[in-house]
């Protein structure tokens, strides 16, 4: 009789707790939301989260169906808005929760369609530009924007944003953006002045996320070919300024002009864990221009670049901070695979380098080896290069470098130019 009473008690607790959990939602359209493509729904959403946020928090529910919006939605402290479902995707946009900007087109600094404020969360969404067209881009204000702290984007489809998440223009702390897939054009996610512990993870930009959405807009033929050559030209897939912490986990991105770019804003430049990130078809997939003294961690990463790239990782002069890369590999159609000046550290580990210089070089030029370190420090080690092709370079301002336990196909070929502290030692060809 006591445990039949106490599961009785108990059941009664979870009754009662479900009670309170649905009370605290709101459907937007209670509110006179319609979600049939053509009707304005910003002013009856912006209502339910209104309500929701006077109460304290909440969850403003949006069934399955398209919510036009001609304006612009702040989700206030302790809110989510939250749609039908469960995972990014990019099918016809016929299903689930279906958000079609129409405001901003054609200004940029306007203000954002979504702005997040502390501990708001946007889930469960497709966002699709109507007016968008690949043959004529036009320029939008951010679709996502946040202030605060604990700002949050999951399972969420930006299927053709102008520019997408900006978590950077306003101070905040420990943004969390997880499972979000898209096609940008100009910015993916821009990340700066935050003070602690960022995450970002399993995001993925691909023209595919548009070409394949069965919407009437989607590029095809000649299109297609336009969209990629305005993202090879100007799409920045991850750029990130101060970001104390950030740690980023299995990223990619395809054919943007920079895959990674790490810079120092006003606020100052990042640190962090970065394991598993991808960068293909880039003209430059890792860019480096400056970053803390305790530097970039990147593991497990993999970067192609496109036959318009130079050097897959750049690291430039105004660097002066550390860059270790261990455990990745690199592809294609490029030519050098890292550029390295600054007077900073660059550390290469058991890192696969495949091709490179695939492009020879006009007489007279310059070699085109697979690591160029122009300045600074340098370690490479344990690292296979798979081409009997100039495989280091070791320039005038490089003041000292380990080059120690790699793997070469043919003899060594590595060209000291310094006269700086250089350790060489251990390596072995591979035949």
């Amino acid at each position: 009789m006591l445990l039949h009473g106490l599961f009785g008690a108990l059941v009664s607790v979870a009754l009662a707790a479900g009670a309170v959990a649905a009370a605290g939602e709101i459907n937007a359209k209670d509110l006179g939301a319609a979600g049939d493509g053509a009707t304005d729904d910003t002013a009856a959403i912006q209502a339910a989260l209104d309500q929701a946020g006077a109460a304290g928090g909440g969850v403003v529910s949006l069934p399955s169906g398209k919510y036009r919006l001609d304006g612009h939605l702040t989700i206030p402290t302790g809110v989510t808005l939250s749609g039908v479902w469960e995972a990014p995707h990019f099918s016809t946009p016929e299903v689930g929760t279906v958000l079609l900007a129409y405001e901003g087109r054609g200004q940029e600094d306007g203000p954002p369609l979504l702005m997040l404020e502390t501990n708001s969360t946007v889930r469960g969404l497709t966002v699709v530009y109507p007016e968008q067209r690949a043959s004529q881009i036009t320029a939008y204000p951010w679709t996502i924007q946040g202030r605060g702290t604990h700002l949050n984007v999951s399972d969420v489809t930006l299927l053709n944003p102008y520019k997408g998440i900006d978590f950077g223009t306003y101070a905040h702390e420990m943004h969390y953006i997880r499972n979000v897939y898209g096609c940008p054009l100009k910015i993916g996610v821009h990340l700066d002045k935050c003070t602690d512990i960022g995450r970002v993870e399993n995001v993925h930009f691909n023209p595919n996320s548009w070409t394949r959405s069965g919407m009437d807009t989607a590029p095809q033929g000649d299109d297609g070919a336009r969209l990629v050559e305005y993202m090879q030209a100007n799409l920045v897939a991850f750029e990130i300024g101060r970001s104390d912490w950030e740690f980023m986990l299995n990223t990619f991105s395809w054919g943007c002009r920079v895959g990674y770019r790490f810079f120092e804003s006003e606020a100052g430049p990042t640190n962090g864990n970065f394991l598993g990130i991808a960068a293909d078809w880039a003209v430059i997939p890792l860019l480096v221009e400056s970053t803390q003294p305790p530097g970039l961690l990147i593991t497990n990463g993999e970067f192609v670049g496109s036959p318009a790239c130079e050097a897959v990782v750049r690291i430039a002069p105004s660097n002066s901070g550390v860059v270790q890369l261990a455990n990745c590999s690199f592809w294609g159609p490029h030519q050098k695979i890292v550029e390295a000046a600054g007077n900073g550290l660059v550390s290469l580990s058991q890192c696969n380098f495949c091709q490179w210089a695939n492009r020879p070089p006009a007489e007279g030029a310059d070699p085109v080896p697979a690591i160029d370190v122009i300045s600074g420090s340098a370690t490479i080690s344990g690292c296979l290069f798979q081409q009997a092709k100039d495989h280091i370079r070791l320039r005038e301002g490089v003041v000292s470098a380990v080059v120690m336990g790699n793997h070469t196909r043919g003899p060594a070929r590595f060209i000291i130019e310094t006269q700086g502290d250089v350790q060489v030692l251990g390596n072995v060809v591979r035949p």
